[in-house]
Order: structure tokens, then sequence, then C-alpha cells
């Protein structure tokens, strides 16, 4: 699935998902078998999803089978899943061993997973190499580097050493250098399993592959790595958790309320242009490439052109019943989510873990100031004391910005770069609009909002003083 730690740090595979429909997300990685019916990947592969299946080749045919989670740790990027189909047989005895000692710099490994298989095919790929150091990205002292390739959808794959033994989870590339990819270590694997309930036995510990040549070890191990295909369906949700369904209008067409609640329409981006023009301010914007603008004015008028049905409903709503909106985050898939009131928040597909950050705020009395997400389930939550975000490598990146900087006033976050204002800096990475670094560095107002997309950007501050290009 698509995460800006793809770009941030070079390494996470969830930038290479595949989305299906405006509504729903589809994304896939590598699995491998436990005794127990469990299969261990990677957290950012099944992290979101609310549909998992294992695909198992067997004889030549496919064998699928739902799963669901059972642990998690995110900081070491680690899953496991248990398969539920009545019809699973389990996977019988299991020819390797995990092996949790550590493993020397110069040995040889391979890995097998199901990469790119848009385009690569869906049989089973094998590539080799070495173990290039103990350490992996920034020194993470949880992972090898190795040399063997890998590319998007091998995430989760197991890394064997030339025995047959599994050392490693595989979890990241780093795309500026040439074979720095990196496995998280099996001993902090086995560490998740010992978190079970009764985990006696679930790590195979006998190796019988260890006399066989390298295509025979690839021909007993094959049948127990399987394709993982992981989905994620967004639907439209006010805050009583009320489901509806998400409408999309015509491309092109929209429209917004003024500051007197008069129902105002345009086409295009020009028309919020000449929106914010005619206003002389704006407070915040919505900008996406493909799916529709808005703009915000005064307490809670708005302007906006091709946006979601259920976006526009939710807009002119609060602006009947005179709800303050502070913010409004709109994606490339059609999914929002808008700040209004004391607290309040309605939305549509943002990730799980983002909802349940905001409920944990607002349940503090915390008022929460800005959100960024994208339609991965990479997000930023920004309050008048905290921050956080779905990812803690992010949550590094903006603390070493507010070291630096002070205190954090805005973020916005896309699938392909970042961009956070501090009260006396900024901070970027990834790909951003043409002009906008040097824009916001001679920039004599203090910017406390900003939104990027494509080419275009926006910031303003609180008085809705703005500079843009869109």
């Amino acid at each position: 699935m698509k995460r800006i730690l793809q770009t941030l740090f070079a390494v996470i595979f969830g930038s290479f998902c595949c989305v299906l429909t405006s509504y729903a997300q589809s994304w896939s990685g590598t699995g491998w078998a436990l005794n127990g019916g469990y299969v261990v990947t990677n957290h950012h592969v099944i992290e979101n999803a609310r549909s998992i299946v294992c695909k198992f080749q067997r004889d030549g045919k496919l064998f699928e089978y739902d799963a669901e989670v059972v642990l998690m740790d995110e900081e070491h990027d680690l899953a496991l899943v248990r398969i539920t189909s009545p019809s699973f047989p389990g996977f019988g005895e299991l020819p390797y061993a995990v092996k949790t000692s550590l493993a020397d710099v110069g040995e040889s490994v391979f890995v097998l997973g199901y990469p790119l298989t848009d385009t690569m095919g869906d049989e089973i790929k094998l590539t080799n190499g070495i173990i290039s150091a103990h350490s992996g990205y920034g020194g993470d002292p949880s992972l090898y580097q190795i040399s063997a390739p890998i590319q998007p959808g091998n995430s989760g794959g197991p890394l064997f050493d030339d025995r047959g033994n599994i050392i490693g989870v595989v979890c990241a590339k780093h795309r500026q250098a040439e074979n720095a990819n990196y496995a998280v270590k099996a001993s902090y694997l086995a560490s998740l399993v010992r978190r079970l309930s009764n985990s006696s036995g679930v790590l195979p510990t006998v190796n019988r592959l260890q006399s066989l040549s390298l295509p025979e070890k690839v021909k007993k191990v094959k049948d127990l790595v399987c394709y993982m295909e992981c989905s994620m369906r967004s639907a439209a949700r006010p805050q009583t958790a009320t489901e509806r369904n998400v409408t999309m209008p015509r491309p092109g067409s929209g429209s917004g309320s003024n500051n007197n609640g008069t129902t105002v329409t345009g086409e295009g981006r020009s028309y919020i242009r000449e929106c914010i023009t005619q206003w002389g301010e704006c407070r915040n914007v919505a900008i996406t490439e493909r799916n529709g603008d808005l703009a915000l004015h005064g307490r809670n008028g708005w302007a906006g052109s091709g946006l979601p049905k259920e976006l526009s409903n939710a807009l002119h709503e609060l602006n009947e019943d005179d709800k303050y909106i502070s913010d409004v985050q709109l994606t490339e898939n059609g999914n929002w989510i808008i700040l209004y009131g004391n607290n309040g928040f309605r939305w549509s597909g943002i990730p799980k873990s983002l909802e349940n950050k905001i409920r944990d705020y607002n349940a503090r009395n915390e008022e929460v100031t800005s959100v960024t997400f994208n339609d991965a389930g990479d997000w930023i939550v920004i309050t008048t004391e905290h921050y956080a975000s779905s990812d803690s490598r992010i949550t590094n990146w903006l603390k070493e910005g507010a070291e630096e900087y002070g205190v954090l006033w805005a973020a916005c976050v896309t699938e392909k770069g970042m961009v956070a204002c501090y009260e006396k800096g900024y901070k970027f990475y990834g790909e951003m609009p043409d002009g906008l670094r040097d824009r916001l560095r001679e920039t004599d107002i203090d910017v406390y909002r900003i939104k990027i997309a494509g080419s275009a950007y926006f910031f303003a501050d609180k008085e809705g003083r703005y500079r843009y290009k869109m």
C-alpha cells in the first residue's frame, strides 16, 4: 500500500499498492507459515486491512484462505495472522527452522516472495545474495542489511540462510542505494510469538533442508510461502459511525457556500482562485490533482468544485448549523475529513488508527487543530499540546524539526512528499511543488495552514493571509 515512508526513508514497500477503484484499496505482500495455522508478514502489509486473504500454490493449484490479525509489532514492522477458513487443512510438518541467533556478515542468503505480480506474474520468485551488515537503515539494530534484490510485493517474505533456516522477515529496500535491502531479524519475530497465549511449538525448530541443494530447498518450501492480498473499503461515516455510501459527482462540477450560506457553483480550480481573490482572504484549502478542490472563508463559508457528494453535503449541513469549520482534508481517492466546532469531526475513509487517535484526544479535551492523511493510511494529527502520526518514524522526523524550529503548527502528507511548518521554520521531504521551499522561507506571514497537491500549494496564517500557486 502507498505510504509516505517509502519516500521519506526510501525503504517501505507500502508505496506500491494497487488502488482498484475510488472506494476500494487493494494491495499485496508476502507471508509464510508457522505451526498452528499462523502466517508471518509485515505490519505495513496488513495495516488498515479489513480483508486479508492468503493464497498458497500447491501441486499447481491455488488455494485461498481468509485470515485475521492476531498480533502486531508496529515498531519492528511485524505481524502474525491466523488462517480462519474452515476448509484450511493445516500446513503439515514444516521443513525449516526459525533461527534466532545472529547470522554472520558475508553469509549467503536467499529470499522467496511475490513481487510485482501485475507485471512479473504470480509465480513465486527467488533472489539471493549475502548479509551485508548487522544493522539496517540509520543503524537500526533490529534489521539485517542484505544484498538479495527485493521489489514491491516481497514485503513479509522469508529470509533464508544457505542451510535453509529462516533468519529474518523481508521488510524494506533503500531506493537511493544499490543492493541495500533490509529484513527484520528473527529474534524480534520470536519475541512477538511469545506474546501468544499458547506460543509453545509455534516457531518450527527442526531444519530438514540442510543437505539439499538450493533448487531442492525451494521445492520443499515454496508451497509454504503465500501471496497475501489485503483490501480496505472506504465508507462515509458521520460521527455517529453510521455507515453511508459515498457517491462521486461528475468531475468538474461542484458547489459550495459563501459566508452567508448562499449556494455558489463553479468549474475547476480557476473558480477557487476567483473566490479567494474576491474574498481577499482564505483560511484554508483542500486541493487534489484529480478529485476536486475547496477553499474556506470566514467562520464557515466555503467554495468548492468537483467535490465528493458526501463531503459537499456535510459542508452544507455544518454551514447551516453555523459550525466553525477549522480544517478539511481531501485525498486523491475521495477520502476526506472535516474538523469543526469543539473537536467535532466527520469523515469518509480515514484510517481507523487516525479515527482512534482523534477520539483519544477528544476524550482528553485536547483541541485537534489539524489533520492530514493520504490514501494508504499515513497520517499526522496536531493538537494544541501534542502531535502524533501513523508511524514512529514519521513522528521522529517531526520531532527532529521541533527540536530545531519549535512548536509544530501544520503539516501536509501526500503519497509523494511531506512538509511540516513550525513556529520558526520548515521541514521538507520527498517531492515538493516548484518554488514552495523558497516561498516559505521568504514569506512574512506565520504559516498556520499548509496544503500541497502535485504542482500546487497553499499556505496561510490564522488571520487568513495567504500565498498560493494553484
